[in-house]
């Protein structure tokens, strides 16, 4: 298992020349996504639609998603950050106090969040939306009809009555068994 992996990530650009509105369709279509859906798609923050995938698998998605006029971005996975090079990139302007110098052997590694090379993303029971605010979170309720039944045989015993059991009615008597006999065989 030494096959490079890559990550497949859309930020809401759309190819020159391409008309948004059926970029979006498109995409719709494409990842059967709902109206929420697209616009977190399409808010502009990096959305990672793919990862842990093989080379041949990310130039699918990227093609697919080129041809619905979307411009994703296919990375890497195998060079990954060191918390080193993620705290420098955060740094914007050289502090003019004392500098300190961060050694990677002092900084502990981050814990594994992906141990089987398997995500919530990949594991259709866990792949759950949240419901924008206010939105109405009961499927719509179909009035029940009433079925037409014919009760007039029926009968209701009056509030508060003893509902105790059916009274049996007395045993019916042996059976005559005066024309019988034992035999010895």
């Amino acid at each position: 298992m030494n096959e490079e992996l890559y990550e497949v990530a859309f930020s809401g650009a759309i190819l020159e020349g391409a008309d948004i509105e059926q970029v979006k369709a498109k995409i719709g279509a494409m990842f059967k996504a709902d109206a929420a859906k697209l616009a977190h798609l399409f808010s502009g923050k990096r959305v990672v639609i793919k990862k842990n995938i093989d080379q041949a698998t990310a130039n699918k998605y990227k093609t697919a998603l080129t041809n619905a006029g979307a411009d994703c971005e296919v990375k890497s996975l195998a060079v990954a950050e060191t918390p080193v090079q993620a705290q420098e990139k955060v740094v914007a302007e050289p502090v003019k106090a004392a500098t300190v110098k961060v050694v990677a052997e002092d900084v502990p590694t981050a814990p594994q969040t992906d141990p089987l090379g398997i995500s919530a993303n990949d594991i259709a029971d866990l792949n759950v939306n949240i419901a924008p605010v206010g939105s109405d979170m009961q499927d719509e309720i179909k009035e029940a009809i009433a079925p037409d039944l014919d009760l007039s045989g029926l009968d209701m015993a009056e509030a508060g009555s003893d509902l105790g059991e059916i009274k049996k009615g007395e045993a019916p008597p042996p059976p005559n068994t005066d024309g019988m006999t034992l035999v010895d065989s």
